[in-house]
């Protein structure tokens, strides 16, 4: 597993809920780890056990923190390179639904290591849709669906979701679109302000003729 998981898994439990837990989850896993570099690789089971001891110090069910780390993925201030990451993928939320399968192949670009499971879409009509996701984490159904819900509040659109369970290994997630446009949504420019507001600073000021 990435490295950059666990660095985002890290930002979520300590934005909301300190650095306290964090410590005891770390605490607990007893393998001397204090903490992760973004560009190593670590095991898999080891986010599973992190994920499992911060639900267990929480005593929260394991599946709703999965989907309030989906959300803080896209809600969160300091999350904005994942969210143009994912609304670049379409203009209205139906659009972005039929870019999610490219999604693993795009975030690999941006990170070659990455390693997204495969997430498979199919259109079930009048604005119903199957996402299928490949097992990466346990649960990892779970962080879609707060991903999901966190991006229709983020386009606008009125939908409803639910974690279906697994199918030869793969999680199911269940999206019904009610209304596309039931809300006006989060700007969003396709450019990266802060990215022009930073070349213009090193752009010379000439002066004037």
């Amino acid at each position: 597993m990435h490295g950059l998981v666990f660095r985002s898994f890290e930002g979520f439990v300590r934005s909301a809920y300190g650095d306290g837990i964090w410590k005891d989850a770390l605490r607990s896993l007893d393998r001397c780890i204090e903490r992760f570099e973004a560009l190593f690789e670590y095991e898999d089971s080891l986010l599973d056990d992190l994920i499992g001891a911060s639900a267990r110090l929480l005593g929260k069910p394991r599946e709703v923190l999965l989907e309030d780390f989906g959300t803080h993925l896209v809600a969160a201030p300091e999350a904005q390179r994942v969210r143009r990451l994912l609304r670049f993928g379409g203009v209205d939320y139906e659009d972005f639904l039929q870019s999610l399968e490219d999604l693993p192949g795009r975030a690999e670009l941006a990170l070659p290591d990455i390693s997204l499971p495969d997430l498979v879409l199919t259109d079930l009509g009048g604005g119903n849709f199957r996402l299928e996701c490949g097992k990466a984490i346990s649960g990892g159904g779970h962080v879609l669906v707060g991903l999901l819900r966190a991006l229709a509040d983020d386009y606008g659109a009125l939908v409803l979701l639910d974690h279906l369970g697994q199918r030869d290994e793969r999680e199911l997630v269940g999206i019904q679109v009610l209304k596309s446009d039931f809300t006006r949504g989060r700007d969003f420019d396709l450019g990266d302000r802060s990215l022009h507001a930073n070349m213009d600073r090193r752009r010379p000021v000439l002066p004037a003729p």
